[in-house]
């Protein structure tokens, strides 16, 4: 009987607990690759009897095992998984002076803390600050950014007041490497749609190795992992202390 894999599929992962069983899995959604390597350490002993000097043991001196994603979907929690970061949510809001850097000239372009800004006021450093006239700026809403037009007769630093919509944000490197548990849910497209499970117990995920900004396709995260031993699991047990992979009997 043959078992061929031509796989696709939806790879979860989830936070561990104390006792190493992982909480709600999380959908990384589209996957476009996942590819699993394992590797062992060994020390070859060469015999000295023979006149050829062949091999005669290998002893396994240890045991690696790491995972590669390719990740399309850029969503916060993707890529605060990506990133090392903390994922936040900002709420709407307003600022009342934010203060531009001193020294603008006319033409300059300054961005703001917020993207996503309406209702946006300029006031100038003067001992009754002057409101500017809205002809001497330009404002790019949707980025929060402002190019000054004309600054004859104001007194810097300007100070911006403004509001803001509601955003995402990842703070890049905020939260360190972190421990997930990592769940495949398969479709064996050779074998007539059957499922294949591949759970793998601790999985601490490296830093992804880029994100094209500019580029004339989509954009993907090709992120590596390491799969960690959970001593928590008996070695010689059938769940293993890496991982394991569950397909329907033959």
């Amino acid at each position: 009987m043959s078992n061929y894999l031509l796989g696709q599929g939806s790879i979860y992962v989830a936070a561990r607990d104390a006792n190493g069983k992982p909480k709600a899995l999380r959908w990384l959604r589209d996957v476009s690759s996942a590819k699993i390597a394992l590797k062992t350490s060994e020390v070859n002993h060469k015999e000295s009897f023979s006149g050829q000097r062949a091999t005669a043991k290998v002893i396994t001196t240890g045991k690696e095992a790491s995972i590669d994603l390719t990740l399309m979907e850029m969503s916060g929690e993707n890529l605060a998984m990506a990133t090392q970061g903390k994922l936040a949510q900002v709420t709407n809001g307003s600022i009342t002076n934010e203060v531009l850097p001193a020294g603008l000239v006319a033409g300059d372009r300054v961005a703001l803390k917020y993207p996503k800004v309406s209702a946006v006021a300029i006031t100038d450093s003067t001992g009754t600050p002057v409101t500017l006239d809205p002809a001497k700026y330009q404002v790019n809403a949707e980025y929060g950014a402002i190019v000054l037009n004309d600054l004859t007769g104001v007194t810097q630093p300007l100070k911006v007041a403004y509001s803001y919509a509601a955003l995402e944000t990842v703070a890049i490197f905020a939260e360190g490497q972190k421990e997930t548990f990592l769940r495949y849910e398969g479709i064996n497209l050779a074998e007539e749609g059957k499922p294949i499970i591949v759970e793998l117990y601790r999985v601490t995920a490296k830093p992804l190795k880029d994100l094209s900004l500019i580029t004339d396709k989509l954009s993907d995260m090709n992120i590596s992992a390491d799969v960690l031993i959970d001593t928590t699991k008996p070695a010689n047990s059938d769940l293993g202390q890496f991982g394991r992979i569950l397909q329907g009997a033959p």
